[in-house]
């Protein structure tokens, strides 16, 4: 019976070891066979579910359409194929003038996802296992630096929220749908506190395509991630937006509301919106590396519309986001805060640093940022720079461009000092050095100053934000929440071993498992503990000293059936006594 005992614990320890084969529980990424997804003849996705046991090809536009619902599971690579141009179209005025109008012309449209008004995109990823979304063929080794860019379409979700254009209604930049449905039309607000699904820990790589250049000389461009009058009910935390070839996050219109947002590396702007976005967003950094065309702005908060003559005559809903806790953080000569076209914003307790100048705010429209100050929808408060212009003057911390009011630069920094907005050293690691799309010299960017501690009269009134205590994205003496997940942390962002092969070491970093690498510093999800499985039990048979878990394959010595038959006549008598007897008191070898 102890045998039987011991038999039966080995077999449940090692069944619930081998469930266990990792963070993500998938397999490793070059194991992976590919699926190739088409957009189905306009059938799109259906309902259907994505596992991390495949790699997902994007070969052209894909959508996911009204009605149904892509679930993404965490750990799953999603790849976008690039596209092909292989002719533009120009156009001439009527009076002989060219046009600024350029169309391109494709033989292969770049691979992107596109979330119709209607449809939901549960992509729920974990710290230790976010989604990826990447170019087709990306090896997934941390070889591609961020000076790889616009390699695939990117990512697009549309919902039914308010948006500022003349009927309320738009179509998504960068997209076409080839088969007249218009599913990349937005807005309409029917749905503003609607929602398009979950976004948490998504790192989107290296995207953004280009159909061509409108009439009035705006780009007709996809970004890493577009947010397209998404309502208030999408949940959408921990999201990063890496080497896009235009903006990283765009959100146009609607009420969605981000956490935990990483934006970095782009050519345009780390965030850009326009249409009358009124949400939310904490929480946030903004990488910007000007001197490798890496982004001109920080944060472009805009209304091109206005110039393509697709505005409400009030402007409203105005495009006034609120930010809390945001690191803006910057190298070269850009802007960090531009305001223009009708855009504004509520910036709180936020940091900006490393820039040739912090705030633009702009008076050239109708109704413009310098008229959102004065109604006042535009508001600067407890705010923190460092390391702006040469001297962290006022006028390179502020100022009021494109206008006529004669007072208008007095007004503009009068509400800028007045609101608490101070130039004060937070004594972080700022300075970084770059090399061939990764960085060299990384950064800390915990404040250790406690002049970034917050008074409380500054603590947001609104319950949607985290109470913090301190001034910009991370906490002095905290965690940073920006590592074990994001691409930038692999190149090398906060490492300190950044290189041609980027600025970390993949591999399995859990010590427990049999693949364990020691050398390691983000963990590749391909953690095992099948091959140094066996038999653990010194009693069996077929004992292995060397397995690390019990695999539940003992064999135990067959006992006989009849263990006092010992002269194996088929029954206990004298005669089996009689040789016990005989052999009574002897030493066994």
């Amino acid at each position: 019976m102890r045998r039987f005992a011991l038999w039966f614990a080995g077999t449940a320890i090692g069944t619930a070891a081998l469930a266990q084969t990792g963070p993500c529980d998938c397999p490793p990424f070059g194991s992976r066979d590919l699926v190739y997804v088409t957009d189905n003849n306009g059938l799109g996705t259906g309902t259907t579910t994505w596992t991390c046991d495949h790699t997902y090809v994007l070969t052209a536009p894909v959508f996911v359409n009204p009605g149904d619902a892509l679930t993404i599971e965490p750990g799953t690579v999603v790849q976008g194929r690039t596209g092909i141009v292989t002719d533009t179209i120009t156009y001439t005025l009527s009076n002989g003038t060219p046009s600024q109008r350029v169309d391109y012309l494709f033989s292969q449209l770049a691979g992107s996802l596109v979330v119709a008004r209607g449809a939901t995109l549960e992509a729920a990823g974990t710290e230790s296992c976010p989604i990826v979304f990447t170019y087709e063929g990306d090896p997934m080794d941390n070889s591609t630096g961020y000076d790889q860019r616009g390699l695939w379409g990117g990512v697009i979700v549309c919902g039914a929220g308010e948006l500022n254009t003349w009927d309320g209604e738009d179509l998504a930049e960068g997209v076409l749908d080839l088969t007249g449905q218009q599913r990349h039309k937005y807005g309409g607000n029917t749905a503003p506190e609607g929602s398009s699904g979950t976004l948490q820990y998504l790192s989107i790589r290296h995207g953004s395509t280009s159909l061509g250049i409108n009439q009035f000389g705006n780009g007709n461009e996809t970004n890493a991630l577009q947010l397209c009058g998404v309502g208030s009910g999408t949940t959408i935390d921990h999201i990063e937006c890496v080497a896009s070839a235009d903006d990283g996050l765009q959100v146009m219109g609607g009420l969605v509301d981000l956490k935990y947002v990483v934006s970095a590396f782009n050519v345009e702007g780390q965030l850009q919106t326009d249409q009358g976005w009124q949400g939310r967003m904490q929480h946030v950094l903004t990488v910007t590396d000007e001197l490798n065309g890496a982004g001109l702005h920080s944060v472009d908060l805009e209304g091109d519309d206005f110039e393509d003559f697709d505005v409400t005559m009030t402007f409203m809903p105005y495009t006034v986001p609120t930010f809390y806790n945001w690191t803006a953080l910057g190298r070269g000569a850009a802007l960090s805060w531009r305001m223009h076209n009708g855009g504004g914003m509520r910036l709180h307790n936020s940091l900006t640093v490393a820039f040739d100048h912090a705030i633009s705010m702009e008076d050239a429209d109708p109704c413009d940022a310098w008229e959102l100050l004065q109604f006042g929808e535009t508001q600067l408060v407890n705010n923190r720079f460092w390391d702006i212009g040469e001297a962290n003057g006022i006028d390179e911390l502020i100022s009021y461009d494109e206008g006529f009011i004669w007072n208008g630069t007095e007004v503009v920094q009068a509400h800028f000092t007045d609101q608490n907005n101070l130039a004060v050293n937070p004594m972080i690691d700022a300075a970084f050095e770059v090399a061939e799309g990764f960085v060299v010299e990384p950064v800390d960017l915990a404040p250790t100053n406690m002049a970034y501690a917050l008074e409380l009269a500054y603590y947001p009134e609104d319950a949607w934000f985290d109470p913090v205590w301190y001034i910009g994205a991370f906490e002095p003496g905290g965690s940073n929440w920006a590592t074990c997940w994001t691409y930038v942390e692999h190149l090398g962002l906060f490492g300190e071993d950044a290189g041609g092969t980027g600025g970390s070491v993949w591999g399995c970093t859990y010590d427990f498992a049999c693949n364990y690498n020691a050398e390691a510093t983000v963990d590749d999800g391909s953690c095992e503990i099948t091959t140094c499985a066996g038999c653990t039990w010194p009693e069996a048979l077929n004992y292995d000293p060397a397995a690390l878990y019990d695999d539940a394959t003992c064999q135990w010595p067959t006992e006989p059936a009849c263990p006092a038959d010992l002269d194996g006549d088929g029954t206990a008598a004298t005669s089996d006594l009689l040789i016990f007897l005989s052999a009574f008191g002897e030493d066994c070898p």
